[in-house]
């Protein structure tokens, strides 16, 4: 009997569980206007997209000290979306070796203040530590 009743509310839960969720608001897709990506050999790249709605975003990213030890990528882009309230909200950012850097209408000032600043902050050399090798 017990597991009779327990094969039931298994059987119940699996089927409460795998329901749709009608109450879940749902919109259309938005179209993608204009979009494009270019990748490179040397592993830089650039791409972009507009939609219909007015968002978008797009992202560059160069190669900085190529073939040494530092190698890393500088990314710049931006990106932008409509709030609620029909606000558009547009994000600047920057990313490289030394960290992230968001700043735009949508991001706390403290935080892009932070952010740039321990982007500036001079690396301390860690001699104990081997980079892994590049395949």
């Amino acid at each position: 009997m017990c597991k009779l009743l327990l094969s039931l509310f298994v059987l119940s839960l699996a089927g409460a569980l795998a329901a749709p969720a009608d109450n879940y608001p749902t919109s259309p897709p938005v179209a993608i206007l204009e979009s494009g990506n270019e990748k490179n050999q040397d592993g830089s790249y650039h791409f972009f997209y507009q939609n219909e709605d007015g968002t978008h975003r797009e992202e560059t990213a160069v190669v900085q000290n190529a073939g040494t030890e530092d190698e890393h990528l500088s990314i710049t882009g931006s990106y932008s979306y409509f709030d609620a309230d029909g606000k558009e909200n547009v994000v600047n950012y920057k990313a490289d070796n030394h960290g992230f850097v968001p700043e735009g209408n949508s991001i706390l000032p403290q935080i892009s203040l932070s952010a740039k600043q321990a982007s500036e902050l001079q690396p301390v050399p860690d001699s104990d530590y081997k980079q892994p090798p590049r395949f």
